[in-house]
């Protein structure tokens, strides 16, 4: 009997053991039951589709509020992606690039106004007169010296003036200082002797002021060009600011597109006058020095045939 009711007493406690320990482990294998009125707070994070991220490439959906209603987004969250968008953000590079591409030397002077492009055809005409004058000068003093150094060596070594009027009368009948000797020559040649110095220094002067003539052929081009090109360029950038201000009233903008063509057309007229101003300046001043120079070898020549026919005939 003390066996089988320490066994009964045994089975009790394993029995009470086991429902003890199921019910303290039945939390973390189950879970609780929510009630009604607190299932739904809890289960609106997870069935909330706001809250869920949207797929790749598509909107994320709208909001859902306490009360069923869905949230409005700000202003600043629209606003936001425009303001971002690079083609936007690039479209007004894309357009004065474009006007950049579009504006060419030949396109402005082609869209310039009738006065204007009046303005740049005579520049460029001054300018072209400039510079053919500038290449035939130069042709001609390249030949000069070395023909006045060869006659000048003839003239002394021939023994009188008649001698030497003959060769200069043959081999350099376009010289200045051999047409000045047969002047002096055929001055001689009458035979007077009273003041036949005189005589001789006056035709020598006479033909000396025709050939400074000569020399100074086309110097007035140069002194005119170089003087006004410059403000008649000048005239055609105000006229062309004009119209670029006429332009901004009548369009109501200051678009680059609207502004850039007239001040275009305006600095390539100054541009154009300054083009033709400085070569002839240039070019005056350099003929100014050879000119000067040559009728300073003149003056000398003079003197020298001068002195022998004061030598040879007085």
């Amino acid at each position: 009997m003390t066996i089988a009711r320490a066994t009964i007493a045994a089975g009790l406690m394993l029995g009470i053991t086991m429902i003890a320990t199921a019910a303290m482990a039945q939390p973390a294998t189950q879970p609780a039951q929510p009630s009604p009125t607190s299932a739904a707070p809890a289960a609106a994070p997870a069935t909330d589709p706001a809250a869920a991220p949207a797929p790749a490439g598509e909107p994320a959906p709208p909001a859902i509020g306490p009360d069923g209603l869905p949230i409005a987004p700000p202003a600043d969250a629209t606003a936001a992606p425009a303001a971002a968008d690079p083609a936007a953000a690039a479209a007004p590079a894309a357009e004065v690039e474009q006007l950049g591409e579009d504006i060419t030397l030949f396109s402005m002077v082609r869209d310039a106004s009738l006065v204007v492009q009046i303005v740049m055809a005579l520049l460029m005409a001054w300018s072209v007169a400039t510079w053919t004058i500038m290449i035939s000068k130069l042709l001609y003093f390249s030949g000069l010296g070395g023909a006045s150094d060869r006659f000048l060596q003839a003239f002394r070594n021939a023994g009188s003036l008649a001698d030497a009027a003959k060769s200069a009368g043959k081999n350099f009948r376009t010289n200045p200082l051999a047409k000045m000797l047969v002047a002096a020559a055929d001055e001689i040649g009458t035979g007077k002797k009273s003041h036949i110095s005189n005589r001789v220094a006056q035709r020598m002067g006479i033909v000396q002021a025709e050939v400074g003539e000569e020399l100074s052929s086309g110097m007035g081009v140069f002194a005119t060009v170089g003087s006004i090109a410059a403000f008649v360029g000048l005239f055609g950038t105000v006229y062309g600011i004009m119209n670029s201000f006429i332009g901004i009233a009548k369009s109501q903008t200051t678009n680059l597109a609207v502004v850039a063509p007239g001040i275009a057309e305006a600095l390539l007229a100054t541009a154009i006058g300054l083009f033709a101003a400085v070569p002839a300046v240039i070019f005056y001043n350099m003929f100014a020095r050879r000119i000067g120079a040559y009728q300073t070898r003149m003056e000398n020549f003079a003197n020298e045939v001068g002195v022998r026919v004061s030598r040879d005939h007085e």
